[in-house]
């Protein structure tokens, strides 16, 4: 549970060289394997804002930056079930670390189902190990891209584009002017790495410090015509069909990314839980109640109704998770087939399951935190720093649970959805 920076002899955990697509439960436990390193770095992490280039290191050699690529480019092709467990055992490990990975990671999917096929070759023409922050949300944008002989110009500032350290793409959302009387449009813009610049400008939050939501900046990179595109988020041309829909045989391909996104921010919310739980443990077998100090806190009543309350919302929320996997896969499954399409309700309730996950979470995690005793709250404790992770997010905009479920109503209901 040590705060203090991994020694450096240490040794790597490394895995062979192989052309078999390792399985799942492999590839979950490579990352549960990793999780007294991830811990012995958290606290080094937090102060630089980012984990280490020793475990950007671990996690591409146990194939977590390939997850969701698809076959063909060399990737692994996880459905996405398989994709949150992988990311609830690193964030078990630290949850900022696993923001960082799984906000840069989770966009080879976004990459594969909605770029055209010509350019996910160009994307993974070096390879399957994908990290590309995607900052998508208009009021953190301040970017535009303008239309020049040899492509877009591109210029602004993306803030909170987590996942952006290791990254070797970016995408986000762009305004580009409108000409001759046109109105404005919105894009979004695909730039390699090289064509942006990483600002130090991250962990002054609350939690969430070692997330890697630094800011980027471009100014002035020229992108080609084919790196710009129009309503990607949901696909072009047919609805019911992405162009990784039809361009590859796994019918995941074929969803929409903002049901999938916010499970993926989930995993960290359950990792964050499971991380306190174990704390929790530790802290009520080593420590005594002041009113009843012959017996340990884990022998008396009262601590033993909040660990198995907090065990109960826990395992609750992490069943939800991997659920709301399975109804995704099964959506996407449905709308490929042409049976059903995955339209706005089907996203919007798939977003409401996936916030009772993470209010379930925070649930568990107040009643641990609070429960704890004060020694827990002090600078430097993970059970402070576990419930720092989870309040901040409990501050996201994008995922206030009240604030969509009109929208959710609306929707359900055969109303155009606000916003």
């Amino acid at each position: 549970m040590s705060d203090t920076m991994a020694k450096e002899d240490r040794p790597f955990i490394r895995y062979p060289v192989t052309e078999r697509v390792p399985s799942a439960g492999e590839v979950i436990e490579r990352a549960r394997a990793l999780r007294p390193l991830i811990r012995e770095e958290a606290g080094e992490a937090e102060r630089r804002g980012y984990y280490s280039a020793r475990l950007n290191d671990e996690f591409s050699k146990a194939g977590f930056h390939r997850l969701l690529q698809p076959r063909k480019f060399g990737g692994y092709e996880f459905d996405v079930t398989s994709y949150y467990k992988v990311m609830i055992e690193i964030a078990t490990g630290d949850p900022g670390t696993a923001w960082c990975l799984a906000l840069g990671t989770s966009v080879g999917l976004y990459v594969s189902s909605f770029l055209p096929p010509d350019v996910q070759e160009q994307v993974f023409r070096d390879g399957p190990d994908f990290i590309g922050p995607f900052v998508g949300t208009p009021e953190l944008t301040g970017g535009t891209a303008v239309r020049v002989e040899d492509g877009y110009l591109v210029k602004g500032k993306w803030r909170y584009s987590s996942g952006v350290p290791y990254s070797n793409w970016f995408l986000g959302t762009a305004t580009v002017p409108g000409e001759n009387g046109k109105a404005s449009q919105s894009v979004t813009v695909l730039v390699p790495k090289g064509g942006y610049t990483m600002l130090d400008d991250w962990g002054d939050l609350l939690g969430q410090r070692a997330s890697g939501s630094n800011s980027v900046v471009i100014d002035g990179t020229i992108i080609p015509n084919d790196f710009v595109f129009y309503d990607a988020m949901y696909g072009e041309g047919d609805e019911n069909l992405t162009p990784g829909g039809q361009f590859h045989d796994n019918p995941m391909y074929n969803g929409k990314f903002v049901p999938f996104g916010a499970g993926v921010l989930a995993c960290t919310q359950v990792g964050a839980a499971r991380a306190a739980l174990e704390e929790y443990e530790r802290i009520i077998r080593s420590s005594r109640p002041r009113f009843a100090n012959n017996l340990y806190k884990y022998q008396h009543h009262d601590w033993q109704r909040i660990h198995g309350l907090a065990l109960s919302m826990t395992n609750a929320a992490e069943a939800l998770l991997l659920r709301s996997g399975k109804i995704f896969m099964e959506h996407c499954r449905m709308a490929r087939a042409g049976e059903k399409p995955f339209d706005m309700s089907a996203s919007l309730q798939l977003l409401g399951l996936q916030h009772q996950v993470s209010r379930l979470a925070w649930d568990a995690g107040l009643e641990l935190f609070r429960s704890a005793g004060s020694s827990a709250a002090v600078n430097g404790h993970p059970m402070q720093r576990y419930f720092r992770d989870l309040a901040t997010y409990r501050s996201n905009a994008n995922h206030q649970m009240d604030f969509t479920a009109t929208r959710i109503g609306q929707a359900a209901l055969g109303l155009q959805p606000d916003g």
